[in-house]
């Protein structure tokens, strides 16, 4: 593998960390100020609504300009979200922090653009594997972070610590990252959402149906986001460090089944089946979670949804490449992205209005979702014809 993609995984999972470190503290965070499980539920779609507007926007961006100034000035933001956020003492001041770190974490699709920039079509469903499992490794160093210094001294001081990895990262790009695209497209214009590019980029069959599921699964799991935190502290009376070393357990889960098993799977089984064979795990786990009663029922939900997540995500991203003009990875990767980031949206804000009248109810209906999404998945699935560039 080029030793370029070692170089980028390393800064997406320095990027993962500081995003892993948020997940078990945000709730808290806003109770201490005032704020209840609707607030969790806007401030994590604050986050993702700016990331749906700028997933294009940087996209473009890297397809004019390269993708190394655009991951460079990305990270930067999301240092300076964390410096605020640690010294934040207001509901407000935790906004203006997510929408920075919203934009500075559009940068999945240009980092997944870099990807196809350097590899083959062949090798790309194993390589965004890989890429997703790092993904994993941020999820389980970043909880366990926050989680353990949140214990250890307040709960705001491990935003100083992905503070100094995040400013850490950018210089790193700086320094070591070298441009992947060598013939930038300098006529690309620069815009927020295009809804006429999006109607043609979907236009073909099998990329509208991608896109869909990709929305789709992301909803669901998005109707959960932020309010597990609440949820396992009001069924298990967990702490901010047991949260955090599950979700760390979470990202073991991920970073296995995306390092090791889909590589190995791919040889037996396409990626079509593998995202079937997801929806259901997915599905299981989160009903399991929902009517769960014990931390064993919360411990078998975590390991089947992340099993289940890491089946789906990798090979439609990937399926999502393959679909695409080898001169067009940037703007549908960042495209992509955006169908991702409206999901994350929608669902915390409609999850966390839900789950303020029963905290369990948001992974009831998610599990019931996806099961829906199987059903209606099925047959595009089974008749899908991958066309490689």
């Amino acid at each position: 593998m080029d030793k370029k993609l070692w170089i980028l995984f390393g800064v997406v999972f320095m990027d993962l960390v500081g995003f892993g470190v948020i997940i078990p503290l945000l709730p808290f965070l806003v109770e201490n100020y005032g704020g209840n499980a609707l607030v969790v539920g806007l401030l994590v779609a604050t986050y993702s609504l700016f990331q749906f507007i700028f997933g294009p926007v940087l996209g473009r961006l890297s397809d004019k300009y390269g993708r190394k100034p655009v991951l460079f000035v990305s990270s930067m933001l999301n240092a300076l979200s964390y410096v605020i956020i640690f010294f934040s003492h207001d509901l407000w001041i935790l906004f203006i922090a997510r929408t920075l770190s919203g934009i500075g974490g559009s940068n999945i699709g240009v980092a997944q653009a870099y990807i196809a920039d350097l590899s083959e079509s062949h090798e790309r469903t194993r390589l965004m594997a890989l890429f997703g499992a790092v993904f994993g490794i941020g999820f389980i160093i970043g909880p366990f972070i926050g989680g353990f210094f949140a214990a250890q001294f307040s709960i705001q001081t491990p935003f100083l610590i992905t503070f100094i990895f995040s400013f850490v990262n950018s210089l790193l790009i700086l320094v070591l990252l070298k441009e992947s695209l060598h013939l930038p497209k300098k006529n690309v214009k620069i815009q927020f959402f295009n809804y006429k590019l999006t109607r043609e980029i979907m236009q073909p069959k099998n990329m509208g149906f991608l896109l869909v599921l990709f929305f789709l699964v992301n909803f669901c799991s998005a109707l959960t986001l932020g309010v597990f935190p609440l949820f396992a502290n009001k069924l298990l009376s967990w702490t901010e460090g047991q949260i955090g070393y599950y979700f760390a357990m979470i990202g073991v889960v991920s970073f296995i089944s995306q390092a090791f098993g889909i590589r190995y799977l791919l040889t037996k089984v396409n990626e079509t089946l593998l995202i079937r064979i997801g929806l259901v795990l997915f599905s299981v786990g989160y009903l399991m979670l929902g009517f769960a009663t014990s931390a064993y029922h919360v411990i078998a939900a975590g390991f089947l949804f992340s099993l289940g997540f890491s089946f789906i995500n990798p090979n439609t991203q990937s399926l999502i490449s393959l679909e695409s003009k080898k001169d067009e990875q940037g703007v549908v990767m960042g495209i992509s992205q955006s169908f991702g980031s409206l999901a994350r949206v929608l669902g915390p804000v409609i999850g966390g209005a839900i789950a303020t009248y029963q905290i369990n109810l948001p992974y009831i209906l998610s599990g019931i979702g996806l099961v829906v999404v199987w059903v209606w998945s099925r047959g595009y699935l089974k008749s899908f014809v991958r066309t490689r560039s």
